[in-house]
């Protein structure tokens, strides 16, 4: 019975990974290749995360902060979800739409890059967040489910979730994370 619940789980985990990123691995090296080249340029990724994923996008800044598979200099990322006090006040005021864009307003220069983790339900905040990010001239970047509409323009690189189930979610924006890191280490650092 136990068993039948971990292969399952191991199943839907595998099945969630592979339609959101086998589907889009050429989107998903150019954008790492982007991301290497702001680096370059002496640019920043800074991480946006919704609900559960706001931990995720925590965790992404670290890794290209430290390091994920080699020693290297640390690069210079910045996760936005760490402001409770602006959170709250904006909650207060109903305004906690306007909670990543007002951050963004402060510190996105143009040839930044932006990537945001959505969680399973509709973050009017992100995708302000996102919006503010791509009319300062953000590269942007977004992890969102299958059911989030985008108004405007939306993100320059889509990647849709296939769940709706958060735990999934999480995972698929962790691996994103682990990807995308091991992908731009592999371009500046030639491993």
């Amino acid at each position: 019975m136990l068993q039948d619940k971990i292969s399952k789980s191991l199943r839907e985990h595998t099945a969630v990974l592979e339609e959101t990123f086998l589907m889009q691995a050429n989107e998903m090296v150019t954008f790492a290749g982007q991301v290497a080249e702001v680096f370059n340029r002496g640019g920043r990724l800074l991480v946006l995360g919704s609900g559960s994923l706001g931990s995720i996008a925590n965790l992404v800044a670290n890794l290209f902060r430290y390091r994920l598979n080699i020693e290297r200099p640390a690069l210079p990322a910045l996760s936005l979800c760490q402001d409770l006090p602006l959170a709250t006040s904006l909650a207060r005021e109903g305004r906690i739409g306007t909670y990543f864009s007002q951050q963004l307003q402060l510190i996105a220069s143009e040839g930044d890059v932006v990537l945001a983790f959505g969680d399973v339900s509709h973050n009017e905040a992100l995708l302000e967040g996102l919006a503010e990010a791509r009319d300062r001239g953000c590269v942007t970047a977004a992890l969102l489910p299958e059911k989030e509409a985008i108004h405007g323009d939306g993100p320059h690189y889509l990647f849709r979730l296939s769940t709706d189930a958060i735990g999934r979610a999480a995972e698929t924006g962790l691996f994103l994370g682990h990807l995308l890191c091991e992908l731009v280490e592999g371009e500046l650092f030639g491993i």
